[in-house]
């Protein structure tokens, strides 16, 4: 894997992290809206596991993001106003 993948999986994965303690969301919820087990969710968000470009829909729709929004990161979600609000979650 290249620095460049590593870093967009690491990217991605904090976003996904910080995404769910925002709304509130439990790896099960997350989870369930990608179709997979919370443990196979759980090594995805710790980088023992790659994500699959096809959960990347499924995961910016549970948090109402595109999926480019999820890939550009946390903060410039924030910086454009796109956050979930808190505690809340589109399941």
């Amino acid at each position: 894997m290249s620095q460049q993948e590593d870093t967009l999986e690491a990217t991605l994965n904090e976003t996904i992290k910080l995404l769910m303690t925002r709304s509130g969301s439990r790896q099960v919820d997350v989870a369930g809206a990608l179709g997979i087990t919370r443990g196979s969710l759980s090594q995805r968000l710790l980088g023992n596991s790659g994500w699959r470009v096809n959960d990347l829909p499924a995961v910016a729709e549970f948090f109402g993001l595109t999926p480019g929004e999820l890939l550009s990161g946390y903060a410039a979600i924030a910086a454009s106003h796109r956050l979930p609000p808190k505690g809340q979650t589109r399941i």
